[in-house]
């Protein structure tokens, strides 16, 4: 369950999804584990991870969307 991801499954999650490295260092960087992961919202992907880009945050949320379900 992406819960119980570990940050390495997170960043493998991300590149499956076609996230490029520069998004998976970030997540690494931040230590962004499943559960983490999950409570993940825009703002703080903008904010707190540093992802710039909105279209590039709006495809990590609605992922993070389809994760949940």
């Amino acid at each position: 369950h992406p819960s119980e991801w570990t940050v390495d499954q997170v960043v493998e999650w991300l590149r499956w999804k076609g996230f490029d490295e520069g998004v998976c260092e970030k997540f690494t960087e931040q230590e962004i584990t499943g559960d983490v992961l999950l409570e993940l919202d825009a703002n703080v992907l903008k904010t707190e991870i540093g992802i710039v880009a909105f279209g590039k945050r709006a495809r990590i949320v609605n992922a993070i969307a389809e994760l949940r379900r």
